[in-house]
């Protein structure tokens, strides 16, 4: 699903802050969040960090002060100026302000933003100047979400794993004895689902995301022209086109969360494959359907990867102090401060540490308990959508012009495929 600005609504949602929160005012949370003395050291000129995050205040705004407290009493010469700003606004503040020499030093960005600015050179690549050290903290498919070629350009942050939310009482109805696993399982199922209860199975993905579950290629290997005018596209989309003009599945709203939620709390959708904040807003809105409602691991493509939202911590290239902010974005998501945040959210970590911490799977009598419990031990085996270019958000869109031509337009397969990858390769040319 698309989850550039769904993730958020892990943060925003008052229904998913814990009891937890209660207890992140003054220095107790943050003594247990501090990390050690890092990098930057104490005995440099004073510099200060001015850091941006998206949406974190009110909620959080106690939790990270009191970070930021810690951080600062381990490094005498660093004060930490935080920002908080709205989602639609971050991106076009931080090109502004690099333009106008004013650029901020660590910046929450996801990772379609992250990779949109690497294609104005705007953002620091964290292989050439992080250490060693700083950048082994992480798991490693989650570091990788920001990669391009050699080049690394975010330490990933908290994390949002999909997992399985399902309606049991419609499984029950329609006779199927066990949820699928992957989505050729549940293409399988789909018809049973329809017939005998009305709902629909699943919604797709968004065209794009359903390639990179499948690992379709997408790009050559050069990355300089698209490669996925190919038959396992088309046969994706052929089969998919034909599900849903016999009624199997949506023919509208692909990827759209709002839409599948919708659906699933109307009882006429038996799955959705999304993140823990799913059932903070099914609790609230449908308390009949989340009395029926069970969780799974989530469904996956044929890649056999679990599709996971991240949120990241960059350093603009404009910044003028370069080693302080890797510091400091190093410290700000390490094992200690992401599990600090993920005990007073549902989200999980991106750390190897704090995702092995026995408080993920510390109580699995509720909903919420099994997802945190599932989504972090899927956490290694989970990525985000990377395809290793800058500008990827609109090369993914022109895949998703397949669906868009081919399903909702009625236009041949192919020749929505062939018109999509005409606009990709266009697209492509920009970035050479």
């Amino acid at each position: 699903m698309r989850v550039s600005k769904r993730i958020l609504a892990t943060i925003l949602a008052l229904g998913i802050v814990g009891s937890a929160l209660s207890g992140c005012s003054g220095s107790s949370p943050a003594s247990s969040a501090a990390a050690g003395k890092t990098s930057s050291g104490s005995d440099s000129a004073p510099v200060t960090v001015e850091w941006w995050t998206i949406s974190m205040q009110p909620t959080f705004t106690d939790l990270f002060n009191g970070l930021i407290k810690d951080y600062e009493a381990e490094h005498k010469n660093v004060t930490i100026k935080w920002v908080d700003l709205p989602y639609e606004s971050i991106q076009q503040k931080l090109i502004t302000a690099s333009a106008g020499g004013k650029s901020p030093d660590v910046v929450n960005l996801n990772t379609q933003m992250t990779l949109a600015l690497v294609a104005k050179n705007a953002i620091v690549d964290l292989e050439k100047e992080a250490t060693t050290e700083q950048k082994g903290i992480y798991i490693k498919s989650l570091y990788d979400s920001a990669r391009i070629g050699d080049s690394v350009y975010a330490f990933p942050w908290y994390a949002a794993p999909c997992v399985m939310i399902y309606n049991k009482a419609l499984f029950e109805k329609a006779g199927i004895a066990s949820v699928p696993k992957t989505y050729e399982e549940a293409d399988k199922l789909a018809k049973t689902m329809k017939d005998k209860t009305g709902a629909y199975l699943y919604m797709p993905e968004e065209f794009n995301h359903a390639l990179f579950l499948d690992g379709v290629p997408m790009l050559s290997e050069d990355k300089k022209t698209a490669a996925f005018n190919n038959d396992r596209t088309l046969s994706k989309i052929t089969e998919l086109k034909d599900m849903t003009s016999k009624g199997l599945l949506p023919k509208t709203g692909w990827g759209d969360w709002d839409t599948s939620i919708k659906l699933f709390e109307t009882g006429k959708l038996a799955v959705i494959n999304s993140s823990g904040e799913t059932i903070n807003r099914i609790k609230d809105e449908a308390p009949n359907i989340y009395k029926t409602t069970a969780i799974a691991n989530a469904m996956v493509g044929k890649s056999g990867f679990v599709y996971d939202a991240l949120m990241n911590m960059v350093v603009p290239a404009a910044s003028k102090n370069h080693k302080a902010a890797i510091d400091f974005a190093n410290y700000i998501t390490n094992d200690k401060c992401q599990l600090a945040l993920c005990k007073a959210c549902a989200v999980s970590p991106s750390t190897i540490k704090a995702a092995a911490d026995p408080f993920f799977s510390s109580d699995t009598s509720t909903l919420e308990g099994q997802v945190r419990d599932i989504s972090a031990k899927t956490l290694a085996d989970s990525k985000d959508i990377c395809l290793g270019i800058p500008n990827q958000d609109n090369f993914q869109n022109a895949i998703n012009k397949i669906y868009e031509a081919c399903v909702q337009g009625g236009t041949d397969p192919k020749k929505s495929i062939q018109d999509a990858e005409e606009s990709a390769n266009r697209i492509l040319a920009e970035n050479q």
